[in-house]
């Protein structure tokens, strides 16, 4: 298939002649700057990020049809087999036909990710996404922080159900929490916003804003992230031992605080004394100890379910409904991925989940290995950073469900894009 002749615009950006691409880039950098607004929310927890979505991908389509662009769907095999597995737990169970909105989500999501992967024909549609999602980030932070600090707690989203923790226009303080340490490396892989000095002030602001979510599935991933960012760091300035010595040293050091430091330390007096401190401690750290016990609870309640059934899953969100059937003693969603999706769409939608890791995991090698060209390495200076984000999420989907999270897939189709221009650059070599 062949592309329009390329044409030179004054940012000196190579673009696509095509007006609608440049739409398209602005309507994607308005999505990106609705994703973290999704209270109040719509019938089936829509958002207005979806209505964004939803328009995006239809202007995607009429674009590459127009130009007779090639269009790539990454992560297909993955969500293929997810809905596949979904879909079959659905029958066999017999489950409620509103089980079908979950697996229309997924859909929603893949072919978000696939129009953002349109960006490898335009670097407008990645300047839009990656400076709108740098800049609605630590605005956002400031805002949120500064409606929290002041006690609005209709911005804020302080609310009985969880203490003092914020979780402004999220609805949840994991979730908040979750976009802010991957917004936070967006940025640093961006480089933007672009002065050193305004960039450091936005760190600050979306860390504060983080802290105020009393997250402590986002302080870990954000330990997590800022380990291995340093250590890829290293690798691409200094090469790979380097980068190897820095990552056994990080292991050496955690080892040794969890062998020998951790056991002389009465977590149960730790978590009293923050639990009769300051609210937000109170509120996250202070009962991070009953947390623990009821994720316990729900991986083995969750585990004996799976050994009960069949194999083929229960069908999507079904585990609190299945639970309830089943009088289980403690009744909650699996409030984790891996669990959730070998209950839910069973082994059929595991072996989906595994094909959706590998295959996020070697775009993400990719990033690591490989140098952007000139025109997109402009946009995102370090984006080895972004592959950061993949052990992120993995962790965090331990003890979240992140799978629906739409900055989740808005990642997704970015590393997607900038993989797909790693690959035309090669064939270009090849020629």
């Amino acid at each position: 298939m062949t592309l329009t002749a390329p044409q030179r615009t004054p940012g000196g950006i190579n673009r696509p002649g095509l007006p609608r691409g440049d739409v398209l880039a602005t309507m994607m950098g308005l999505t990106v700057c609705l994703l973290p607004f999704l209270v109040p929310a719509g019938p089936g927890n829509t958002a207005l990020a979806d209505v964004g979505m939803t328009v995006c991908i239809g202007l995607a389509l009429l674009w590459s049809v127009r130009e007779h662009l090639p269009v790539n769907v990454p992560y297909l095999l993955g969500v293929a087999g997810l809905l596949l597995g979904g879909a079959f737990a659905a029958y066999v169970a017999q489950a409620p036909v509103g089980v079908g909105l979950v697996l229309a989500q997924d859909v929603l999501l893949l072919a978000w990710g696939a129009a953002l992967a349109m960006g490898r024909h335009n670097p407008a549609i990645m300047s839009a996404v990656t400076r709108a999602w740098c800049r609605t980030a630590p605005v956002y932070s400031a805002v949120m922080a500064a409606a929290y600090l002041l006690g609005f707690n209709a911005l804020s989203g302080v609310s009985a159900q969880n203490g003092v923790r914020a979780s402004y226009t999220f609805g949840d303080p994991n979730l908040a929490g979750n976009y802010l340490v991957v917004s936070l490396f967006v940025m640093a892989a961006c480089k933007c916003p672009r002065s050193p000095g305004v960039r450091r002030i936005a760190y600050v602001l979306v860390l504060m804003a983080i802290g105020f979510t009393g997250s402590n599935g986002a302080m870990l991933t954000l330990l997590v992230g800022l380990v291995l960012a340093l250590t890829i760091t290293r690798y691409r300035r200094r090469g790979a031992l380097v980068g190897l010595t820095t990552l056994a040293a990080s292991v050496l050091v955690a080892g040794t605080v969890f062998m020998f430091v951790m056991p002389r330390v009465d977590l149960g007096q730790v978590r009293e004394a923050a639990a009769g401190s300051v609210p937000l401690l109170r509120d996250s750290f202070g009962r991070s100890g009953s947390s623990t016990s009821e994720r316990a609870t729900i991986v083995r309640e969750g585990t004996n379910l799976f050994f009960e059934g069949d194999a083929a899953g229960y069908g999507p969100a079904r585990t609190k409904a299945t639970l309830a059937a089943n009088q289980a003693p403690y009744v909650k969603e699996a409030h984790n991925d891996y669990l959730a999706t070998l209950l839910e769409r069973g082994l059929i939608g595991a072996l989906g989940l595994l094909a959706l890791g590998v295959a996020i995991g070697v775009r993400c090698f990719r990033l690591v290995v490989s140098d952007l060209p000139e025109s997109y390495a402009a946009l995102v200076p370090r984006a080895w950073l972004l592959a950061v984000i993949g052990p992120v999420m993995a962790t965090a989907a331990g003890f979240y469900e992140v799978l629906h999270f739409r900055h989740l897939w808005t990642w997704l189709g970015l590393v997607g894009a900038l993989v797909l221009v790693l690959h035309d650059q090669q064939k270009k070599r090849v020629r």
